[in-house]
């Protein structure tokens, strides 16, 4: 079973609708990762004061119910919120309310505990929906009534269902750990690596609440608090106290964009949601004049070897222009992330040297799937695997939709285009190719095993004549006696099985294990958004390689790179 994942966003985290991707990102982390997450959210900042206040003045203090309901509409607005935003980007979300998980609570209606929830709920939901949100600070009294848990409520919500279904909790907070000091106002304050309960009862308030502290360890609940997306926390609950190697010097990664295009724009609306992180050095297109806005725009491709980039992302449509740019960022000892599985497969024998071992600096897990992490997932497994088959296109499911219900060629083609979900040439998704593309990477991923895309027998939906039946087209490879048989063709698949329930642009994958067991993952394999996650996690995971060490200068990481 999947490592439950619970995580916290306090409103230092989310203070407003516009720091909902820092929480995508960090719950996309933790899903790649192949955990099942918890997401418990806090309401906007100063929206509980805000509740609280308003509620005094029509209610008094005559009507804790009434008060309890209320101010319990801003954590219910912060979950409603982010799990559209995860939709948004792909990710299978599911808003939960605490009335359908049981999520039982006693005491007064504004200071209560929580004492009980409905495991099995949860995992009937997970079942289909590897990522839950749950909005934090209330649960419910046994006459159904809505009842808070006080100050530091969200924080006990997430412990307490940490503790109840065995697994991990993270408090994400605006800092990267506890400090023996505001690290705001001092620039000598200190960050725990561990902290034992007794030292954190002292010291961790009031970045944590005592009420939710003291839960902990009376539950000896051990947690994690840092900030979203960084590598470094505080252990709290540890045996003995530590302190935190100091930090290094850190500077924003420089990056250089290819392309901005569907997919090249949403990263670079991504990227520059992390100014302290990330920045954007240079941005190449074709005809500068066509993105106004960009900043950084150049027509030059040089930009790729300057000497001050750290990150090459590459989002150019086709391979022409693609592979010359990567092979050289990367013989030059830059990172590169690409969403760009034609030019990927086409030399991926020149290419993995890159994509493996403890210096991995080639990224590609956009490059299959969309925001589906299916490179991920095989990456965890410990059975063999035997066969996968899925869906592996999102523009070919758009058409087909569109085509099912009697659209013309070109109507559906333009509703793709229009959505997002297709570039200008969609040959190479209605030919199979973009597909037949994935399912090299994925046969290298699951089997160990390459093979070239024209070994692959590949039929795409540009030859079907009738689109009633409610086709789909499935990648498939199996490992058998004679070695690996692959394929790519439109198959009806049966509407109450998995791949069958497939709509729109929306990505399935099934893998079968020697074990007997078959994983499957569903999310959104194109689009602007869910592609552009997909590179966010990659950037995420190279800023933490990073910042897990002293970066060298780039020359001298050029110099060793050559070595």
């Amino acid at each position: 079973m999947s490592i439950v994942e619970v995580l916290k966003f306090g409103s230092s985290v989310l203070r407003s609708p516009d720091d909902l991707p820092i929480a995508v990102d960090e719950i996309y982390r933790r899903w790649r990762a192949g955990r099942r997450v918890l997401a418990v959210v806090s309401a906007f900042e100063g929206v509980t004061d805000r509740l609280l206040e308003e509620s005094s003045q029509v209610f008094g203090a005559d009507c804790p119910e009434a008060t309890a309901a209320y101010v319990a509409t801003g954590e219910q607005r912060t979950a409603a919120l982010l799990s559209g935003a995860l939709l948004r980007f792909g990710i299978p979300a599911r808003l939960v309310c605490p009335r359908e998980i049981s999520l039982l609570a006693c005491g007064s209606s504004l200071e209560s505990t929580p004492t009980q929830v409905d495991r099995c709920a949860l995992e009937r939901l997970w079942d289909s929906h590897p990522v839950l949100v749950l909005p934090g600070f209330y649960g419910v009294d046994a006459a159904g009534r809505l009842a808070l848990f006080g100050r530091g409520g969200s924080d006990i919500s997430a412990l307490f269902l940490a503790a109840q279904l065995r697994g991990h909790c993270r408090l994400l907070k605006d800092v990267r750990g506890v400090f023996d000091a505001d690290p705001a106002q001092s620039t000598r304050a200190r960050r725990f690596a561990a902290l034992s309960w007794e030292r954190a009862i002292e010291v961790a308030g009031p970045l944590i609440q005592a009420k939710a502290l003291q839960y902990a360890r009376r539950h000896s609940l051990p947690f994690e608090v840092g900030r979203p997306n960084e590598a470094a926390c505080t252990q709290v609950g540890e045996p003995a106290d530590e302190w935190a190697a100091p930090a290094p010097d850190w500077r924003p990664l420089r990056i250089v964009l290819l392309g901005c295009g569907v997919v090249g724009r949403g990263v670079y609306e991504a990227v520059r949601r992390h100014p302290s992180r990330y920045q954007i050095a240079h941005v190449v297109v074709r005809d500068v004049a066509r993105h106004p806005g960009v900043a950084g725009l150049t027509a030059d491709l040089n930009v790729v070897l300057d000497d001050s980039i750290d990150v090459v992302i590459e989002c150019f449509d086709g391979s022409g222009l693609a592979y010359p740019l990567v092979s050289a960022a990367l013989f030059d000892g830059k990172f590169v992330i690409t969403a760009n599985k034609a030019a990927t497969t086409e030399r991926w024998q020149a290419l993995s040297t890159y994509a493996r071992g403890p210096d991995r600096r080639l990224w590609y897990s956009a490059a299959v799937g969309g925001a589906l992490p299916v490179i991920e997932t095989i990456a965890t497994l410990s059975a063999e695997v035997l066969e996968i088959r899925g869906i592996v296109n999102g523009t070919c499911g758009v058409v087909l939709a569109a085509l099912a219900q009697g659209s013309t060629h070109e109507e559906a083609i333009a509703l793709a285009r229009a959505g997002g979900f297709a570039e200008t040439d969609v040959s190479r998704d209605l030919s199979g190719r973009d597909s037949a593309d994935k399912l090299c990477l994925l046969i290298d991923a699951a089997f160990g095993a390459w093979m070239p895309p024209d070994d692959i027998a590949t039929r795409g939906i540009d030859s079907l004549t009738d689109f009633a039946g409610g086709y789909q087209l499935i990648a498939r490879a199996r490992r058998g006696p004679l070695g690996i048989t692959a394929s790519v063709q439109p198959e009806i698949a049966p509407p109450e099985s998995f791949l069958g329930q497939a709509s729109g642009a929306e990505n399935r994958i099934e893998i079968d294990l020697a074990n007997g067991e078959t994983i499957r993952l569903r999310g959104q394999g194109a689009g602007r958004w869910p592609t552009a996650v997909s590179v966010m996690g990659d950037l995420h995971e190279v800023a933490r390689l990073a910042e897990g060490t002293r970066r060298a200068p780039a020359a001298a990481r050029r110099v060793a790179a050559r070595c």
